[in-house]
């Protein structure tokens, strides 16, 4: 017997872990999807029979008890095998901490393909999340609350090291998050955390992508933007909120990622009315 189920409803805290949806499908034969782009983070779970997962150029075959992540923005292509099709859930979700989180999980880019070390509770708390949809109280809360549930079900134990230097980085970015808005730098940020800048520097583009630098220009943007759409602040006033000591300076960063003016963007995009 084949069938399908699939949830949207997308929940976020900040921009630390967004949930977008959620599925199940028992598998027709040869049944195929793509090949196709993501924007986002999309994890398949294998409950039962086979099929293949390829992307840049790689085939994988795939069984019980595996799973494998799709990766924004990647073409990928993935179709049930002839003979077993598979039976498998699903969960697509972002945010700022997704890519941390997966490493710690063991997949990145160069292994796509997970094995379930959970004895099968990765699989229920899956299914205990598409299932979650079925009740009338379901909320955002506990749609989030079962994602991390799922999320650590995949998490591998780390040396004593990792957790360290993790810890260290999520230091960092809990004083960026609170202290945005001051005349703070990556020697601040440094100080904070008590590491040596050229560490941090390390261990921040290991785990966040980029240097601690761009990261905290992003982040500041990001809340101006913010600002613009949802407050009458002045654009100065929002310059100088955000950390940003002139409004020239504001103007030009805010151009290179916005490809207008702070104004222009305000004009298009706020919904309160400009005095």
């Amino acid at each position: 017997m084949t069938g399908a189920r699939e949830y949207y409803q997308e929940i976020q805290t900040g921009d630390s872990l967004a949930f977008y949806f959620c599925g199940w499908e028992k598998c027709e034969p040869g049944h195929s999807f793509g090949p196709a782009v993501r924007p986002h983070f999309l994890f398949h779970y294998i409950l039962s029979g086979r099929g293949y997962y390829e992307r840049a150029g790689e085939l994988y075959e795939i069984g019980p008890g595996q799973g494998f992540l799709i990766f924004p923005g990647e073409s990928t292509c993935y179709r049930a095998d002839q003979e077993e099709p598979w039976e498998y859930c699903w969960i697509g979700f972002g945010g700022r901490s997704a890519q941390g989180i997966l490493r710690e999980c063991g997949l990145d880019r160069e292994n796509p393909i997970y094995r379930d070390r959970s004895g099968g509770l990765l699989g229920r708390e899956m299914m205990r999340l598409v299932e979650a949809f079925v009740h009338a109280d379901v909320n955002g809360c506990m749609l989030l609350g079962r994602l991390y549930l799922t999320l650590s079900c995949m998490m591998q134990e780390q040396p004593a090291g990792a957790v360290v230097l993790q810890d260290h980085v999520n230091r960092a970015l809990d004083f960026i998050h609170n202290n945005f808005g001051y005349d703070i730098g990556v020697a601040e940020i440094a100080r904070a955390v008590g590491i040596d800048r050229t560490y941090l520097y390390r261990i921040f583009r290991q785990q966040v992508g980029e240097s601690p630098k761009r990261y905290l220009t992003a982040f500041r943007l990001r809340m101006a933007a913010g600002m613009l759409e949802e407050t009458g602040l002045s654009v100065t006033e929002v310059a100088l909120s955000c950390g940003f000591k002139e409004a020239s300076l504001f103007d030009r960063r805010f151009g290179e990622v916005y490809g207008c003016t702070p104004l222009q963007y305000r004009r298009r995009t706020q919904v309160l009315p400009v005095n």
